[in-house]
């Protein structure tokens, strides 16, 4: 995980570059602590370049510093990790790994539609005099854009700072360059997929923003290795497995029931080791030393760690469960996992406290939010599944006094330039979490975790129908309508999501590995038909219709109350959000 910048500017501008940079490089060193190094290079006649990045070591046998330069001057700044595909490579760091196949072809495009894996990147191509920068497919990680007309600067950063008026999120719908041959700005978009309406209003919207023309260039990915797979409406034999269960049964034996079918259970298998892979790379590709140990290795010295280096945010539901269970496969025995639960101090209003009972009493009843109810509910659950591991549950206490400081000292910064009720709440739950600083449950010891990987059971609810409106739109409109709902969703989740996520989690110098976005996962889940995924019907209520396919995961692993919890929303389980406010207007409170 790295932090990039790069200003491109014309001479007369000289200071433009460092007065972007000083805005933001507080943040961005944040994201990676380990190492910061800053190039400014004459990329023509017209066009000057500041390049900095700052590394967090997530690869590799040693820390590779950037910005990296090749033999011919190309210049990468990557943040990333090529997790599967014929790019992968163990025990070597994917930055050389990109930069030595960049370096082999002038096609760079067509290297880039072959990385497998989160990303955002910057990369200057001498020979053709090209700044070329985008994300992945899916979004996963956060790069945003500003262009200055007036100063004729182009601005791009991993994240900003508030003060930093007219930034954008660059949208993940293909690879942006610009022509350094030309002495005015210039974009140019490639996209991912074939160009339909919604690529048509985000690329308008990003010109009205930008004050920019883009023009369009040929599509990077055949439109057969699109992530999108409508199917027709099932005939009422597709769905007589579903419909013949009896009534009778519990959710539980009614999974039981459903897995007995042989190609019910061969989509669990299949669906179960596409899992299984994923958390294994994302658990095992890392340096084997914690937040605290690395800064000892980077020192020179020796050391062996046997501290937690994964961290799970663990609401206790369904997503986070399972994520749990199968790390526990790939994790060393002798380390712990860190379960990170997040609590927001209940208002006065609604607190029943008595003075007469107990300090740790009155401190249960304050946090006491379903998230934590259903956190412990799960981790006695996970100690039965898993019994050898210790886990360490720890419980992040956050009172509104520090809820209040950090949004307006911090949290506002990284959420830039998104603003919205929603994004306020998500953001702060979220960085909270990610910060992983609280109390051990049961033995109410203070700790701070020491991990530099967060697991997060985001896509699970766009991949497998987890939310109410899934069941709405099914009732309403019928399943082509739902199929495109998820296909819509999923696509736009780098916007609504995936860029803020990673900005927050990565201020602590941590690194969120996403397995369920996953692309082998997203693939095979998206050309599964929708009924084979989710059932939200009246036949299957809230808790076992919704994502039901996960669900038969969960319980063929173990969990059985698990197994059956219902979607909650993480801003109102972790109590953050106050449900009378419209979660898309603008907070005042940023």
């Amino acid at each position: 995980m790295c932090g990039i910048f790069c200003c491109i500017h014309q001479a007369k501008n000289d200071s433009e570059p460092f007065t972007q940079w000083n805005i933001c490089k507080d943040v961005i060193a944040a994201r990676g602590p380990d190492h910061l190094t800053e190039k400014y290079i004459s990329l023509s006649h017209h066009w000057h370049g500041y390049f900095a990045a700052t590394v967090l070591w997530m690869q590799g046998p040693e820390i590779i510093t950037q910005p990296s330069l090749d033999d011919n001057n190309n210049l990468l700044l990557w943040n990333g990790d090529i997790f599967s595909g014929c790019l992968a490579k163990d025990d070597v760091c994917d930055t050389n790994v990109i930069l030595d196949e960049l370096l082999s072809t002038t096609d760079i495009i067509s290297v880039l539609c072959k990385i497998e894996g989160p990303y955002s990147l910057v990369y200057y191509q001498k020979s053709t005099n090209t700044l070329y920068f985008g994300r992945d497919i899916i979004g996963r990680h956060s790069l945003l854009l500003k262009i200055d007309s007036k100063a004729n600067s182009l601005t791009l950063a991993s994240v900003a700072n508030k003060n930093m008026k007219g930034i954008v999120e660059v949208p993940a719908i293909g690879i942006f360059a610009m022509n350094l041959n030309s002495s005015r700005i210039n974009l140019a978009c490639y996209p991912w997929k074939e160009p339909d309406l919604r690529f048509t209003d985000v690329i308008e919207t990003l010109e009205t923003n930008l004050n920019v023309d883009i023009n369009i260039r040929k599509t990077i990915l055949d439109t057969n290795s699109s992530l999108t797979n409508l199917h027709l409406h099932p005939d009422p034999k597709d769905l007589e497995y579903l419909e013949n269960i009896p009534d009778s049964i519990n959710f539980n034996e009614t999974l039981r029931y459903l897995l007995e079918n042989r190609e019910v259970n061969e989509r669990v298998e299949c669906l179960t080791q596409l899992l299984y892979q994923s958390v294994k790379v994302r658990v095992k590709k890392k340096p084997n030393y914690c937040k605290d140990c690395i800064k000892i290795v980077l020192n020179g010295e020796s050391i062996t760690c046997t501290h937690s280096k994964i961290g799970i945010l663990f609401s206790g539901g369904l997503d986070s469960a399972i994520l749990t269970a199968i790390a526990d496969k790939y994790v060393p025995e002798n380390e712990t996992i860190d379960l990170i639960n997040v609590a927001f101090e209940r208002s006065v209003n609604n607190q029943k406290i008595s003075h007469m009972n107990g300090e740790k009493e009155n401190m249960m009843q304050k946090y006491d939010v379903p998230d934590r109810k259903t956190g412990r509910q799960t981790y006695s659950e996970l100690l039965r599944i898993c019994p050898n591991r210790k886990w360490n549950f720890i419980q992040c206490n956050i009172t509104q006094m520090e809820l209040q400081l950090y949004r307006a000292s911090r949290i506002c910064d990284l959420l830039h330039p998104l603003c919205t009720i929603l994004d306020e709440s998500l953001g702060c739950a979220m960085w909270f979490a990610s910060r992983a600083k609280g109390i051990l449950y049961p033995v109410d010891e203070t700790y701070e975790s020491p991990c530099r990987i967060l697991l997060l059971g985001i896509g699970a609810d766009e991949l497998f129908g987890g939310y109410m409106r899934h069941r709405t739109i099914l009732k309403h409109k019928g399943w082509d309508a739902l199929v495109q709902e998820l296909n819509i969703e999923l696509a736009r989740i780098s916007e609504r999501n995936l860029g803020r996520d990673d900005r927050i989690i990565s201020d602590h110098g941590k690194q969120s590995r996403l397995p369920y976005l996953d692309e082998n996962v997203v693939k095979y889940v998206q050309n599964i038909k929708p009924w084979e995924r989710c059932y939200p019907t009246e036949k299957m209520p809230t808790g076992l219709g919704d994502k039901l396919l996960l669900r038969l995961l969960a319980y063929k692993i173990g969990f059985q109350s698990t197994a059956n919890f219902p979607k909650r929303a993480f801003q109102f389980g972790s109590r953050i959000a106050n449900s009378k406010e419209n979660a898309n207007n603008i907070s005042d409170r940023l």
